[in-house]
C-alpha cells in the first residue's frame, strides 16, 4: 500500500501540482518550495481525523487567498486527489465498490474498458480519494468533504463518501516534527496516544469509566471550613434571587466533564529519575521523548500489521547526526511507505538517488517533482562519497552555479561576501540571492553537471575559463547563464587583473604576519625590489597547495577597487539573473500644451 499520485489545485501556495511517488521518498528543495504543503494536502485527503476539526480549512488555505467568486467566474475550490495503489486482498475486498487499477508503467489509472489489463505485471488495485473545499457564502462558512472517485452518478459526480473509518484503513500519520511538543501523549484528537487507543479499541469505554469517577469528585467541598463558609455565603445570596431549590452551593470540579474538555487537560506523566516523582511527559529530555514517540509509532504499525503510511517533516530537529540516521531507519522499517522532508545531509544520504525527489514551484504556483537520475558520467560511489560536501547543498537550493574547481568556488564566494559587506546597497552575497556554488571537479565536467541540475528544475549558471568552440557551445546549451572568464586559467586572471601594488602589498603583509609558506621562502624578493618582482611570488603563493586559503585571505583584505574587473562583472550578472533591474520610467507628458517661444534675433 502506498501513495502513488497526488494532484493538488488551489491549495495554499500551490495553484496546481501533479506528483508521483514510487515508494518511500525524501522530498528535497529550498525553503518555501511547498514540501510541507504537499504533506498537508495528503493529510486533508486521507488523514482520518482532519475533517473532525472545527474548521477544516480557512481563507489562507486557498491559493492567493482567493476563495470568493469574482464576476462571472465560479468560486475557487480546493481540490486534492490521492491515489493509493498496491492494495492487498483485504483492502481490495473492503473497497471493492470503489476499486480502480493503477498501472505503474505509465503512471495512470486504467479506465473503463481496460479490465483485460488488470492481470498484467505492474498493475495493482487502487482507490482514488478526492477532497474538495470551498466557501459557502449563504452560510458564511467553509465546507469540506472527501469522496471516493468511483462510483459516479450519470452526471459524473462521486456518490460514495470517504469517511474517517475508511481513511483509518490507510493508516496515514503526519508528524510535523519528531519531538511533537505537547501532542504526542496528550489526548487531543489525532495525537499518537489517541490513535493508539482507537487502534486498540479501548477509547470509548475509557471515557465512560473516567467520567463516572470524576462526576462525584469535589476539588474542595463543604468539609473544608474556610471554603465551606464561602459556599454558604454564596448559597444564601443566591436564595435571595432565585428559588431555594435552585440555589445549591456551587462545586469545583476537575473540568467541564465532557470528553472534549478532558482531551485538553489530560496529560501523561513519566518518571523523572527522582524516586517517587513523575512529571508531564513534555518536561522530559529530547532523547526520552524521541524514544517514546518511536515506540508509539511501533505500536501503531504492529497493530496494523505494517499497513501504515508515515509522513515525517524534518526528523533531524534537535537530534545529533547518528540519531537522525537511526530515526529514519526505524520509521522506514515500520511503514509500508514513508515520506520525509529534510535539510540534513545525514538524513538524505540514507536514501537511494531514485528515492530522492526534488520539488520545484514557479512564481505562478505550478509545482513539479523530479526524481534524481544520475547521469552516465556520475557514478553512484562518487555521488555518495561527495554527497555531504558537494551535492547536498546544491540539491536543496533553488539556483546552482557550476564552476570548474575549488579555486573558483572559494574566490567567487569570498568576493561576493566581501563586496556585500563593503557596499551593501550595491551588492549582495550569493547565498542571499539563492545561489549555491558547485565544484564540478574539472572543466570537462561543467556542461554535464549543469545539465544534471537544470534537469532537476534548478536555475543554473556556469563560470569557466576560455574554451574551444564546441566545448563552449555545450556549456551554453546546458545552463541558463554562461560566463566565460577571458583567460586560460584563474591564475592568469589574478596576474592580469590584480594590481601589482596589491600583489606586492599582500606578499609583504603575509610575510610580516609570519604566515609565508617556508617552502616558498626562496621566492621572497629583497627589500626595495620593484612591484613587478612580486608578481611571481604572488602567483606561486596562490598555486601553493591550491592556494585556496591564501586566496580567501587575500580577498578578505581587498577593497572594492582591488577586486578583478571580470569577477565583478560576473557577480553583477548573477544578481541580474535573480533581480532584473527596473525598466526606466517612460518620460512624463507635460500637463499642458507647450509651444516654444521664438528665439530672440
Amino acid at each position: 500500500m502506498r501513495v502513488a499520485r497526488v494532484q493538488i489545485e488551489n491549495f495554499r501556495g500551490i495553484r496546481t501540482a501533479d506528483l508521483h511517488f514510487t515508494g518511500t521518498t525524501v522530498l528535497l528543495g529550498d525553503n518555501n518550495t511547498g514540501k510541507s504543503t504537499v504533506l498537508e494536502a495528503i493529510e486533508l485527503a486521507i488523514g482520518a481525523d482532519r475533517l473532525a476539526r472545527t474548521q477544516v480549512i480557512d481563507e489562507h488555505d486557498f491559493f492567493g487567498g482567493a476563495y470568493q467568486a469574482r464576476g462571472d467566474e465560479p468560486a475557487p475550490k480546493i481540490a486534492i486527489e490521492v491515489v493509493i495503489a498496491d492494495l492487498d486482498a483485504e483492502h481490495s475486498q473492503r473497497f471493492r465498490a470503489n476499486l480502480e487499477f493503477w498501472r505503474e508503467a505509465d503512471r495512470s489509472l486504467i479506465g473503463p474498458g481496460g479490465a483485460q489489463q488488470v492481470a498484467q505485471d505492474g498493475v495493482s488495485p487502487a482507490v482514488r480519494i478526492r477532497f474538495e473545499g470551498e466557501y459557502d457564502p449563504d452560510g458564511d462558512e467553509f465546507k469540506a468533504k472527501t469522496w471516493f472517485a468511483v462510483p459516479r452518478s450519470e452526471e459524473g459526480v462521486p456518490t460514495s463518501e470517504c469517511r474517517s473509518s475508511d481513511k483509518r484503513e490507510f493508516g496515514f500519520l503526519h508528524l510535523r516534527a519528531l519531538r511533537t511538543g505537547t501532542r504526542a501523549l496528550s489526548m487531543e484528537r489525532g495525537s499518537l496516544l489517541d490513535i493508539i487507543l482507537r487502534t486498540y479499541e479501548v477509547r470509548a469505554r475509557m471515557w465512560e469509566g473516567l467520567l463516572d469517577k470524576l462526576r462525584p469528585l469535589d476539588v474542595v467541598g463543604g468539609e473544608d471550613e474556610e471554603f465551606g463558609k464561602i459556599l454558604t455565603a454564596i448559597q444564601n445570596a443566591m436564595r435571595d434571587i432565585v428559588p431555594g431549590e435552585w440555589a445549591h452551593a456551587p462545586h469545583l470540579r476537575v473540568s467541564e466533564l465532557t470528553r472534549e474538555d478532558l482531551r485538553r487537560v489530560l496529560k501523561s506523566f513519566l518518571a523523572t529519575g527522582v524516586a517517587g516523582y513523575a512529571a508531564p511527559f513534555q518536561h522530559q529530555g529530547s532523547g526520552t521523548i524521541n524514544a517514546l514517540v518511536l515506540s508509539m509509532l511501533g505500536l501503531i504499525a504492529e497493530r496494523r500489521r505494517g499497513r501504515v503510511i508515515f509522513a515525517m517533516e524534518e526528523p533531524e530537529l534537535s537530534l545529533p547526526p547518528h540519531v537522525q540516521q537511526r530515526v529514519v531507519d526505524k520509521v522506514r522499517g515500520l511503514a509500508a511507505q514513508a515520506l520525509f522532508t529534510s535539510h540534513s545531509p545525514y538524513v538524505i544520504e540514507q536514501f537511494e538517488p531514485e528515492q530522492m525527489t526534488v520539488m520545484r514551484r514557479d512564481t505562478d504556483g505550478v509545482m513539479s517533482a523530479t526524481p534524481i537520475q544520475l547521469p552516465d558520467n556520475l557514478k553512484l560511489k562518487l555521488f555518495r562519497d561527495g554527497f555531504r560536501t558537494r551535492f547536498c547543498e546544491a540539491l536543496l537550493s533553488r539556483r546552482v552555479i557550476v564552476v570548474e574547481g575549488k579555486t573558483e568556488l572559494v574566490a567567487y564566494s569570498t568576493v561576493a561576501r566581501r563586496i556585500a559587506h563593503l557596499a551593501p546597497d550595491q551588492f549582495k552575497r550569493l547565498d542571499t540571492l539563492g545561489w549555491v556554488m558547485f565544484d564540478a571537479g574539472g572543466e570537462t565536467n561543467v556542461a554535464s553537471f549543469a545539465a544534471f541540475f537544470r534537469g532537476l528544475g534548478k536555475t543554473v549558471a556556469t563560470i569557466f575559463d576560455q574554451q574551444g568552440v564546441d566545448a563552449k557551445a555545450a556549456i551554453i546549451a546546458s545552463c541558463d547563464g554562461a560566463f566565460e572568464q577571458p583567460y586560460a586559467g584563474f591564475e592568469h586572471l589574478l596576474r592580469d587583473e590584480v594590481r601589482p601594488d596589491m600583489q606586492k602589498w599582500f606578499v609583504i603583509w603575509l610575510a610580516a604576519q609570519q604566515e609565508w609558506p617556508p617552502a616558498l621562502a626562496n621566492q621572497l624578493p629583497a627589500d626595495g625590489a620593484p612591484d613587478a618582482s612580486y608578481i611571481e611570488p604572488f602567483l606561486a603563493l596562490m598555486r601553493h597547495k591550491k592556494g585556496d586559503d591564501y586566496l580567501r585571505l587575500f580577498f578578505d583584505q581587498c577593497q572594492i577597487g582591488h577586486i578583478p574587473v571580470s569577477m565583478m562583472g560576473i557577480l553583477g550578472s548573477l544578481r541580474t539573473m535573480v533581480e532584473p533591474p527596473e525598466p526606466p520610467a517612460p518620460p512624463q507628458a507635460l500637463p499642458f500644451p507647450f509651444t516654444p517661444l521664438p528665439l530672440p534675433l
